[in-house]
């Protein structure tokens, strides 16, 4: 076997796609797994610019022709169709080579994972808040009772005794209103009962009741029920950051939109508060040291999202996250 149908041989026998490609934009040399995954011709020495423009992302690292020096640079598991592809492009002796990963397979490994994680956290959400509800909630209720009748009891015998309990009364109360309120936000049946729009109403709601911070809401007329697993991740996203923006923002005024474009969906929440530097976006008044931010990342990629923090010192945070609203493949059975 001559030496270039050797190397033809190896080149075509690789785990991953080869493209090389000239200075000028034309096709110089590809294997099958190439061709297949950029969709590409059989024939060489044509233009390849409309299939490389296909892949997110691309054309930012190319432009033809080709400029002195040829920059290298990595695109991860980025969505070419039904695929995801690792690119990596490298300076070639006549232009540059791109070697790419189908990375499909892994990519759904690792979402099955985070989604196992996330539902197992919900499960257990669920659980904590049926017991609060169930066993907790009920004793309170019992004990508050027995207090009134006591206090009855010693009506006008022992003034006292008497204000004792009806300021134990007074902690009961508090108490029974506060594990209400943690059963709610661990699972607020509002979501499950009547949908995304009624449970963020709710939560500002929930916020302006406490006479600090205006929290407002605006959708755009969203009639049709999101389904359970999105509606569960931007409601957690909400709470997260509405939350930060109470505990950390020093905000006065929240606004919460929620907006249906016609294949996704997107959460906005701004705030009027401190703000920050971008690159101080995992300080301690930011994101709760990062375990905010890092918890609102892992459900944008779980949902297979989008996820943008904008802010500045003084100006307050805009978030914006975007959701598709197709299942993916492996969504369906289990998300209904």
């Amino acid at each position: 076997m001559e030496r270039s149908g050797l190397l033809e041989s190896v080149i075509e026998s690789l785990p991953y796609g080869i493209v090389v490609v000239s200075r000028e934009g034309e096709l110089l040399l590809a294997n099958g797994l190439g061709r297949a995954y950029l969709r590409l011709p059989e024939e060489s020495g044509f233009p390849v610019v409309e299939n490389l423009s296909a892949v997110p992302g691309l054309s930012g690292h190319l432009s033809f022709p080709l400029k002195e020096p040829v920059t290298p640079f990595d695109l991860l598991a980025v969505q070419v169709g039904n695929a995801y592809l690792t690119l990596r492009g490298r300076p070639a002796s006549d232009g540059i080579a791109l070697s790419i990963i189908d990375v499909t397979r892994a990519r759904n490994a690792e979402q099955y994972m985070l989604d196992a994680i996330l539902e197992a956290t919900e499960a257990q959400r669920r659980k904590l808040s049926k017991e609060i509800h169930d066993g907790i909630g009920p004793l309170i209720s019992t004990i508050k009772l027995n207090l009134d009748a006591l206090q009855l009891e010693l009506k006008g015998e022992n003034a006292r005794a008497a204000q004792m309990i009806e300021s134990m009364s007074q902690l009961l109360q508090t108490m029974s209103n506060d594990i209400r309120s943690i059963s709610h936000n661990l699972m607020p049946n509002v979501l499950v009962d009547f949908g995304l729009v009624a449970a963020l109403e709710n939560l500002c709601q929930r916020v302006n009741s406490s006479g600090k911070v205006q929290a407002n809401f605006y959708h755009s007329e969203i009639r049709e029920q999101i389904r359970r697993k999105i509606s569960l991740g931007l409601y957690r996203i909400a709470q997260e950051l509405i939350n930060n923006a109470v505990k950390y923002a020093q905000a006065h005024t929240i606004n919460v939109q929620l907006i249906r474009h016609s294949d996704s969906i997107v959460l906005m929440v701004e705030d009027d508060g401190i703000g920050f530097a971008p690159h101080q976006s995992e300080s301690p008044h930011t994101m709760d040291k990062g375990i905010g931010l890092r918890n609102i990342q892992t459900r944008v990629r779980s949902l297979g999202g989008s996820f943008i923090l904008e802010s500045q010192p003084g100006e307050g945070v805009l978030a914006t996250i975007e959701v598709p609203l197709k299942a993916r493949n492996y969504d369906t059975n289990n998300d209904r």
